[in-house]
């Protein structure tokens, strides 16, 4: 049967006449069905038209039989399922990669040179201070410190907050200094230039997980398949007897609230600071306040700067995030954007990457999360003002009513837990030291010059026995000498007694950088 009789006899098959449709409506079922005796009868006949069609078209006009086409859609369920697929195994490996690579050995030296100027510039000005500190065990830990100003003048101590540094008070340091103001800032432990790990020692796991452990450190130290090399070497397999491994390695300090104030108040008797205007600002306000409740003696004067105890400005979520902290602080773009977001209001980006090469490097990230872990949550704002050894400090209270409408129900709620504090308002967002640094600046020294000036009493160092005696026979015309020689001594016996404390870190902390004997953890 060829293609024109079987189209012939589906255009006389396929079809109902009239009559046979008038018939159909005449039976009793009907009544009860109607049309679904032709729809049956139709549906009957395509069926069998189709079977024959599929019989005929497996053989050619030779008898030979022939390949059956289908035209069948790929199924969208399946194609998306494989889409979905190769998308979240391209990012877990995306983010695997990343981490690795920012996890990885820092190129220290290339680190340090990359830094922006004005980073490079603070750094040089400042020194590092050694500390002990520690709730049961006292660990050794390096603080940044700079200062600018004359020593004899008042003296300003700016303590910063969670995710900030002394780097942000860079500009209110010089504006200070030439006002006549003796300004201090330092780096807590965890931040900045200061330490942010020490040395742990790391004791082998124990049972299965241990044993693993051990292979992996076999493998990584002699290779994936040195194994097979000692087989194709020996013809034997090596074996291996297992002992427990002792590992040191840098850990993230993982301080709370409590050790951050021993090292604010080791600073200030290292560098004899004392009696400060304390400044702390954003969450170093618990820092700030734990110090002045047990050194009451020593605080002149306290200013908030959009401090709230339990309120961060650089939210701490992003840097818990695997991956997550890794891009924003390693892309100026995105560190910038969380800043501005966040923090301030008109920051630059060599700024914004400033800060952001101090929180990755050096473990920074690791001990901000630690830290910040560390918070006391419990920290009663009411009971601390209320207490006999605040009271009678002198306060003020430095505070951005621009940034928001929850910033400034916030800064309100202080305001009346401290009625006795002066309240200023400035143009600023939460870091305002960024933004306007002049309009701090002037807030501070006005809040300064109000207050009576401090006596500081200087005790003159008496001369060695043997020194005393040879100006005593030389007699009182040389007076002058006397006096020449006793400041010679007295500042090289200060220099001295401060040694272990305090050092100019133009090489020790460079060491630090990979450009000198040491390492940087």
């Amino acid at each position: 049967m060829d293609e024109n009789d079987r189209q012939s006899e589906i255009s006389e098959i396929e079809p109902l006449s009239p009559s046979e449709q008038q018939c159909d409506d005449t039976k009793p079922d009907d009544h009860q069905n109607p049309g679904s005796k032709s729809e049956e009868n139709l549906r009957n006949r395509r069926r069998h038209i189709s079977s024959s069609n599929g019989a005929n078209a497996s053989e050619n006009g030779d008898g030979n039989p022939s390949m059956e086409v289908k035209n069948e859609g790929t199924s969208p369920n399946v194609f998306m399922f494989w889409a979905c697929f190769v998308g979240i195994v391209s990012l877990i490996t995306l983010m695997f990669l990343l981490t690795s690579s920012f996890a990885g050995p820092e190129n220290e030296k290339a680190e340090f040179l990359s830094m922006p100027p004005d980073l490079r510039s603070h750094y040089f000005k400042g020194k590092m201070v050694k500390v002990q500190i520690g709730a049961e065990e006292k660990q050794s830990i390096q603080v940044f410190v700079r200062q600018e100003g004359p020593r004899d003048a008042e003296t300003v101590l700016l303590v910063h907050g969670f995710g900030a540094s002394s780097f942000s008070f860079r500009e209110v340091i010089s504006i200070l200094a030439s006002k006549g103001i003796h300004a201090v800032a330092l780096d807590l432990p965890g931040f900045g230039f200061s330490d942010k790990s020490n040395l742990q020692t790391d004791r082998r796991w124990g049972g299965l997980i241990g044993r693993v452990k051990d292979v992996y450190l076999d493998i990584k130290e002699k290779g994936l398949f040195w194994g097979f090399d000692q087989l194709v070497e020996t013809g034997e397999m090596p074996y291996v007897q297992y002992e427990p491994r002792v590992t040191k390695s840098y850990q993230a300090l993982q301080y709370a609230a409590q050790e951050l104030s021993q090292s604010l108040e080791q600073v200030i008797d290292s560098l004899s600071l004392g009696p400060v205007h304390l400044v702390v600002h954003d969450t170093g306000f618990e820092t700030g306040a734990i110090w002045v409740a047990s050194n009451p003696s020593l605080v002149r004067s306290i200013t908030l700067i959009d401090a709230a105890p339990h309120n961060p400005s650089v939210p701490s979520w992003f840097l818990k995030v695997p991956g997550v902290g890794e891009l924003v602080t390693h892309f100026p773009l995105l560190q910038l954007g969380l800043l501005r977001m966040c923090c301030s209001k008109s920051m630059d980006r060599s700024v914004a990457e400033a800060h952001g090469i101090l929180l990755r490097t050096k473990n920074g990230r690791r001990a901000s999360v630690e830290i910040g872990n560390r918070a006391n949550a419990s920290f009663d704002l009411k009971a601390w003002a209320d207490a006999d050894s605040v009271k009678e400090v002198p306060m003020q209270i430095l505070w951005g009513n621009d940034w928001s409408k929850d910033w400034k129900r916030e800064g309100d709620h202080i305001a009346k837990v401290l009625p006795r504090a002066v309240f200023v308002s400035h143009s600023g967002g939460r870091w305002p030291q960024e933004d306007v640094a002049k309009e701090i600046s002037e807030a501070l020294a006005s809040f300064i010059s109000s207050i009576p000036p401090t006596v500081r009493t200087v005790t003159e160092e008496a001369l060695p026995e043997h020194i005393q005696k040879m100006f005593d026979e030389v007699g009182g015309d040389h007076h002058h000498s006397h006096s020449d020689l006793h400041s010679h001594i007295h500042t090289h016996q200060h220099g001295h007694d401060h040694g272990d404390h305090g050092h100019s870190h133009g090489a020790a902390y460079m060491d630090g950088y990979g450009l000198g004997h040491g390492g940087w953890h």
